[in-house]
């Protein structure tokens, strides 16, 4: 009985274990530093720690969100929001909230090339649908939709190292993007293209997924920022290009160029702009740090046309980066991972206002059902007690109390025994009370006991059985050796 496994304990301890370790590790930065790819705490060559000192060495402010894009629905003065290389995916009530904070004056920049980017890009693409056409540089513009490529940009023009590694030179104004006069070089690393919804030329009544856009259904040059050279091309198979063997086939597109970045100014109708980049690693530190090109400069232009108004916020998306990739344990317990599913559920709970007030209620009513609860002795079988032949129902029983920590129960046994000798001693039949009982004991032992310490000896075990007041371990300890010490005396005092 001792041993037996409590699981409400057990599972406190494991949520006690869960919660506390991610605190813990945040605070010795133990599986976050150099760890998670495309996080600002990242100091690695893959992290954006160098984005980060770069905007704040002019003037911006960073907060980071670990938990759900949900928190956006609580900022009022807009900013610009961050996703720049998520993985993990955006759910329906995430994009509510960038739809909330876009409509309010918030600014965003989707940065990816493999990951989940378009899983948000349809909610962009809906609002596009709606402000498009309202925009002054995109009248009579046929758009429908954008979306990232998912297969490899490669430029055997303009490169670093590799055609894997395209080196964007062109930087076209118009639509009312970012200003990127001055802007020579900026160099990109396993990008993507971003693709546009729209019209054939050859077919206008054909939609399809193209490289151009179509304007007064004529196929032009790609309206982006930032486009790579016509001999580009998009390489499908990746794994090979990664390994060096890449070529254009027929079946590729390519010869034309392709955009990296596009600009939507929606802030001409009084909500925030957006903008979207194919390519994430533009901004990780090792590339940030080649002093021959103009990442850091590029980066900052485009923060700065993202800020409308003049805010100095910046909201990064830490919530849809990978998991930590530190070795053995770190793996598992990346502090991020933990802190994020309990925010998320917060976040995501509170985001409602009529849900918000219930929380506390709805978490106090968990743990109240989840907390250790004192334990209650179960059935003592006689049968059993018969099976233990040296031990005597009592002992049994006042053990079967003490597995149980059921002290006022324990006592009460106790007490009630050492009546019962002193009925024995004293040939009483009737039931006596606390007062007849110390009555007793002062008028047959008076040279035996203090009485006045009996008294009070009595009159606290008789207000801890009424339930009166609690009784502690210790309390209960000392209680019982004062019992017995009385039970022993009526039993050896001859009358």
């Amino acid at each position: 009985m001792a041993n037996q496994f409590d699981r409400n304990a057990f599972l406190i301890s494991v949520l006690f274990i869960i919660f506390c370790l991610p605190i813990v590790l945040s605070v010795t930065r133990i599986g976050q530093e150099g760890t998670r790819q495309f996080s600002i705490y990242n100091t690695d060559w893959d992290g954006t720690s160098e984005l980060r000192s770069t905007l704040e060495s002019n003037g911006y402010e960073f907060q980071p969100i670990v938990s759900t894009l949900n928190t956006l629905t609580r900022t009022e003065e807009g900013g610009v929001l961050a996703i720049i290389g998520p993985t993990v995916y955006f759910d329906p009530s995430e994009t509510l909230a960038l739809a909330y904070f876009i409509a309010n004056g918030g600014s965003v920049i989707i940065a990816d090339d493999f990951g989940s980017a378009n899983n948000i890009l349809g909610l962009i693409n809906t609002l596009l649908q709606t402000f498009i056409g309202q925009v002054p540089d995109a009248q009579g513009l046929n758009f429908l939709g954008m979306r990232i490529n998912n297969t490899l940009l490669m430029d055997a023009q303009e490169y670093h190292i590799s055609p894997v590694m395209p080196v964007i030179r062109n930087f076209p104004g118009g639509f009312g993007g970012p200003d990127f006069s001055g802007i020579s070089r900026v160099v990109t690393s396993y990008p993507s293209a971003i693709y546009f919804y729209g019209q054939s030329e050859a077919n206008p009544d054909k939609l399809i997924w193209a490289p151009q856009y179509t304007y007064n259904h004529t196929s032009t040059i790609t309206p982006g920022c930032a486009i790579s050279t016509p001999n580009s091309w998009m390489e499908t198979d990746i794994a090979s290009a990664k390994n060096g063997d890449f070529f254009p086939d027929e079946y590729e597109d390519g010869g034309v160029p392709f955009s990296v970045m596009i600009p939507i100014p929606l802030s001409v109708l009084g909500v925030g702009n957006i903008l979207i980049c194919s390519d994430p690693s533009i901004f990780v530190n090792d590339l940030m740090n080649i002093d021959i090109f103009d990442n850091k400069e590029f980066t900052l232009r485009a923060f700065d046309w993202l800020d409308i108004n003049n805010t100095g916020t910046i909201y990064y998306d830490e919530s849809h980066l990978s998991a930590a990739t530190g070795r053995g344990i770190l793996q598992i317990f990346d502090p991020f991972s933990y802190v994020k599913m309990y925010l998320r559920f917060v976040d995501s709970f509170t985001m409602f206002p009529l849900l918000a007030p219930l929380f506390p209620i709805i978490t106090l009513i968990m743990l109240r059902r989840n907390r250790p609860k004192t334990k209650k002795p179960s059935p003592l079988l006689m049968t059993k007690i018969k099976q233990q032949r040296s031990r005597s129902f009592f002992a049994a029983k006042m053990t079967w109390y003490m597995n149980y920590q059921q002290f006022g129960k324990a006592l009460d046994l106790l007490y009630k025994r050492m009546v019962r000798r002193l009925q024995k001693k004293l040939v009483i039949e009737t039931e006596l009370d606390v007062e007849q009982v110390i009555n007793l004991l002062g008028t047959n032992f008076t040279h035996q006991f203090n009485i006045s310490e009996v008294n009070a000896t009595l009159r606290r075990v008789d207000d801890i059985l009424k339930k009166t007041r609690k009784i502690t371990e210790e309390e209960f300890t000392e209680l019982v050796l004062e019992l017995k010490s009385i039970e022993d005396i009526i039993t050896k005092r001859n009358l």
